[in-house]
């Protein structure tokens, strides 16, 4: 009897032994399917959060510089993918200036014009842009672009409703506006000065309380009449050249125009009849705009050229 309770016991007890193994491995493979589902949920949410980023770089790209020429007086595209690049820690700006550009043609009705906001800092080489109208504020989220000349880099910077990341690029062109910086920095006695490249003084006058000298050139393709103000300047006379790889601005602002601030543009085609005009509105000073890198976490994206 002693031998047949011992039996039962030890089967008992190697029963237990085998439930309770068995419930340890279940536990562990449900664990482990639980790791593995999560893992698979975060590798779903950082596909499609990377897919999203590159639907919103896309249309961002799309909508602010359009189909962008890959020929470069560097020899090589204007911006260039580089998940490398060195950029500031952050970007600072006390002057924003609120630019309109309406296209007019001459045969039927204009288009609402174009915003275009560029942000300076006197003592930096360095600025920024935002644009506006009703096909961007389709678009969801933000985007804020900075040219660098001193890393050679053009960020961009990417907002939406619940997350912020930033993309840079090398590039190229920032050697030229390095070089016209410094080429443009010998003062010129703009008073006597009555014609600039191509350029003729037409007169005077105060614009958003800056006074501007107004100049007219016309060639066989165009007639241009600009207003530019020395006083408005902040800083950074040839910056804004940066920011004419914008659609909006391609072809529209003069190679040699005469140094200063544009205030105002009209440019006219001979044949067409097509008006550009541009006109700053908004002139805002003493601003305390920061742009702190460690806010927008570099994503990677596949290296593409600027014409993708």
């Amino acid at each position: 009897m002693k031998v047949l309770t011992s039996i039962i016991a030890l089967s008992l007890l190697s029963a237990g032994f085998v439930i309770d193994a068995e419930a340890q491995l279940l536990k562990r493979l449900k664990k482990k399917a639980q790791q593995a589902a999560e893992q698979k949920l975060e590798q779903k949410a950082t596909e499609q959060l990377q897919q999203m980023a590159e639907q919103m770089v896309e249309q961002s790209w799309s909508s602010v510089f359009g189909d962008l020429s890959t020929d470069s007086a560097a020899g090589g595209p204007i911006f260039l993918m580089n998940n490398n690049i060195t950029t500031e820690e952050a970007y600072s700006f006390d002057t924003i200036t609120r630019m309109e550009i309406e296209k007019i043609p001459q045969q039927g009705s204009s288009e609402p014009p174009v915003i275009m906001e560029m942000y300076f800092n006197p003592d930096q080489q360095y600025t920024g842009s935002r644009f506006y109208n009703y096909e961007m504020k389709q678009e969801k989220g933000e985007l804020f672009i900075i040219y660098d000349v001193k890393n050679s880099a053009m960020i961009m910077l990417m907002a939406n409703d619940k997350d912020k990341f930033s993309f840079a690029y090398d590039w190229n062109q920032a050697l030229n506006v390095a070089d016209s910086l410094q080429r443009t920095s010998e003062p010129t006695d703009w008073e006597e000065t009555e014609a600039w490249q191509g350029y003729t003084k037409i007169g005077q006058k105060d614009i958003l309380g800056y006074a501007c000298d107004g100049y007219r050139s016309e060639t066989e393709n165009e007639t241009v009449e600009i207003w530019i103000s020395r006083e408005a300047e902040f800083g950074m006379n040839n910056l804004f050249r940066a920011h004419t790889n914008a659609k909006q601005l391609r072809g529209q602002i003069p190679a040699e125009y005469p140094q200063g601030m544009i205030m105002e543009m009209t440019s006219e085609e001979i044949d067409s009849g097509d008006k550009t005009v541009m006109r700053v509105t908004d002139i805002r000073q003493n601003t305390n705009e920061n742009f702190v890198m460690a806010d927008y976490p570099r994503m990677s994206l596949p290296t593409k050229t600027a014409q993708n």
